[in-house]
């Protein structure tokens, strides 16, 4: 029995890895599952601590909101003031707010966020 149920963790585990990043424009129809997705960064905004951090394709502004509330998070390269611009991949739960947009909650624990240092060329 211990070990059916080692070898279903293991399946489990080895499922949710195998899965490849999505871009951000994408990430619509992935709402509730945790995925890495990817992106431009199209606009940086703050509304008192927040920080919302909107990323996808360039080309037709379509993507997803990062919510933000402590820029330590960006890695310590990086800071909120210079992500216009760059590549970003975020991995998390992605969900829908009331208002119906697509986003990950980057204060949640278990939410990794990546920044390309150089700036995005396509």
């Amino acid at each position: 029995m211990k070990r059916l149920i080692i070898a279903a963790l293991l399946f489990v585990t080895f499922k949710a890895s195998a899965q490849s990043p999505v871009p951000a424009q994408d990430a619509d129809k992935f709402v509730g599952q945790v995925m890495a997705t990817y992106g431009y960064v199209l606009k940086a905004a703050k509304e008192g601590r927040a920080m919302y951090i909107t990323y996808g394709s360039k080309y037709d502004q379509k993507g997803i909101v990062l919510k933000l509330s402590d820029e330590m998070k960006l890695e310590p390269e990086s800071n909120f003031q210079d992500l216009k611009g760059r590549f970003i991949t975020v991995t998390g739960m992605i969900k829908r707010d009331k208002q119906g947009k697509v986003l990950i909650d980057g204060d949640d624990p278990s939410t990794s966020i990546f920044v390309k240092q150089s700036l995005a060329t396509n």
